[in-house]
């Protein structure tokens, strides 16, 4: 039969085809089910056997169990547990008679997501399958809105956030230090002769550095903090309500954690090295200023000898 289009419950989520498979002991019952919800556009396996039926779990992906609670060999809630465990996203409906119903609710403990009396009614049937096939849907498009977000965020080869992002990140910081009247500090670092390492290494060597280098500024950020990359070779860090004293001490351990990094980018003992600028806000009352005043820094940092950090408006280096 042709798969409807939409549900009872929403009228506005089409029902995707879904895999169901019904456990139940009754012959009788399953079949009755299994046209139930083929009529319904899904597709359906059949089981009398809970062996069989973990069987098929492990060799099968189900988005939807329905199991009546009480079957020979493996009790009910015993069945939710091994299903659950075999496949954690598959979503698990339990059949109980009204006695049993304390065990229903002991399976929904260990992951059944409902239950339904029997008999079963046709009309209820569908609408349960319905609700958990709209749930897993919206979960499915909330999920994938939420990867879609963070690619949009994600710089693609290090991990950390991209320019675009990292500016919406700094206009929030600014945002919030105005509100609450605290400092914050930007960091920004460039890696030193990186267009050597390219020449000389070539450019998926260059790659390599730059994730490695990307993933020791996430080991040293705190959680409050963002690392960006700001473009090619160069990094930008948000350092959250933290004065331009503290990140001088965040800033030069960072300097000199990168130099003293055995890199795997290569085959041998060749150390690379950052440069680093560091500006505190409010000193530089707008996001462009500020990182004007970061980027000053850094190329103080770059003439007076790479491998170091330069605070703006100080002269000495760290």
């Amino acid at each position: 039969m042709k798969k409807q289009k939409g549900n009872q419950l929403t009228g506005k989520i089409a029902s995707e085809e879904a895999r169901i498979l019904v456990v139940d002991d009754g012959e009788d019952i399953v079949s009755f089910m299994k046209r139930a919800l083929q009529n319904h556009g899904h597709n359906v396996t059949a089981c009398t056997d809970t062996e069989d039926a973990i069987e098929n779990t492990k060799n099968t992906f189900y988005d939807l169990i329905i199991t009546d609670l009480k079957m020979p060999k493996i009790s009910g809630v015993e069945f939710v547990k091994m299903a659950k465990k075999i496949s954690p996203n598959t979503d698990l409906i339990v059949m109980t008679g009204f006695p049993s119903v304390e065990t229903a609710v002991e399976c929904m403990k260990n992951g059944a997501s409902d239950y339904l009396a029997k008999p079963i009614d046709l009309e209820y049937l569908n609408i349960i399958v319905e609700k958990s096939l709209y749930k897993r849907a919206l979960e499915k498009r909330a999920a994938e809105r939420e990867y879609f977000e963070q690619i949009s965020r994600v710089d693609g080869l290090t991990g950390l956030y991209n320019h675009k992002f990292f500016h919406e990140l700094l206009n929030a910081e600014i945002a919030r230090a105005d509100r609450y009247k605290y400092s914050f500090s930007l960091l920004m670092i460039d890696i030193d002769d990186f267009k050597r390492i390219n020449d000389n290494y070539g450019h998926q060597t260059g790659d390599i550095i730059l994730k490695e280098i990307a993933a020791i500024f996430k080991s040293l950020v705190r959680k409050t903090d963002s690392a960006a990359r700001y473009g090619g070779e160069e990094f930008a860090i948000i350092l959250s309500q933290t004065a331009k004293e503290h990140s001088r001490v965040f800033a030069d351990r960072t300097v000199k954690h990168v130099a003293t990094s055995k890199l795997e980018g290569f085959s041998h003992n060749e150390t690379v090295t950052i440069s680093a600028g560091l500006a505190e806000y409010p000193d530089a009352h707008t996001q462009e200023s500020l990182i004007k005043k970061a980027d000053e820094a850094l190329y103080q940092a770059k003439n007076m000898g790479k491998n170091t950090l330069c605070v703006y408006g100080d002269q000495k280096t760290h």
